[in-house]
């Protein structure tokens, strides 16, 4: 991608909403564009943070590995979504690892550009606090729902964020794509591969749902909906 592709892939991310061409154009020309392979890692966990990262195409996982070895998904990032922005201001090394579950492309965005740009632009940072504010929310709605929630409530939960995440990037708003594993998305919700199969399965016996391979297709948005108590 050439400065100008940059600059456009920039100005549709919500971080970048409202800052100028010609600061755009400037981050675009120091901005990297990264390929990585199925199952490569991008950084890992302890690694000092040198920028943060933009999903261009693909897949990436943010997890954590307890010290029996058992991996804990705590986000799955898909192409539109930015990660590690916030670990860019703290100054702390990565507390989780990223790893792509898909070929994918990634723009890195180096801290100093970053903090450059900050300290001049005043809409970037209120992007950023907004930003930064969501992810909270998120984590506390997470919490929330491993702690609280049964586990069919959780996949119906998940389910209709995607929905509503798809909806908002102008896509099939009755569809869902599933990454690359089931066991990725059961780690995301904290259960078992088997588990997150067996909803899945009782979802579409129930004619609920659709599922085609890693697609699964919403039939009844209102039962899924009082599924999880919506």
């Amino acid at each position: 991608m050439d400065a100008y592709a940059i600059s456009g892939a920039l100005a549709r991310m919500s971080l970048f909403a409202g800052v100028d061409g010609d600061s755009l154009y400037l981050i675009s020309r120091r901005a990297r564009e990264l390929s990585v392979l199925r199952n490569e890692q991008i950084f890992a966990k302890g690694e000092r943070v040198l920028g943060f990262y933009f999903l261009l195409e693909g897949k990436v996982k943010l997890a954590f590995l307890s010290s029996r070895g058992n991996e804990k998904i705590v986000e799955i990032i898909s192409p539109g979504q930015s990660f590690g922005e916030s670990m860019v201001l703290a100054g702390h090394p990565w507390p989780f690892y990223a790893q792509a579950i898909r070929d994918s492309k990634l723009l890195f965005i180096e801290r100093d550009v970053f903090l450059e740009l900050l300290q001049r632009d005043d809409g970037l940072k209120q992007h950023l606090l907004d930003g930064m504010s969501r992810r909270i929310c998120d984590l506390f709605s997470q919490m929330e729902a491993l702690c609280l929630q049964t586990s069919r409530e959780r996949v119906v939960g998940y389910l209709l964020r995607e929905i509503e995440q798809s909806r908002a990037r102008g896509n099939d708003s009755h569809l869902v794509e599933l990454p690359d594993t089931k066991a990725n998305t059961a780690s995301l919700l904290n259960l078992t591969p088997e588990t997150f199969s067996r909803i899945i399965h009782t979802l579409e016996r129930e004619n609920v749902i659709e599922v085609s391979c890693r697609s699964v297709r919403i039939l009844d948005l209102p039962r899924l909906q009082q599924g999880c108590g919506c």
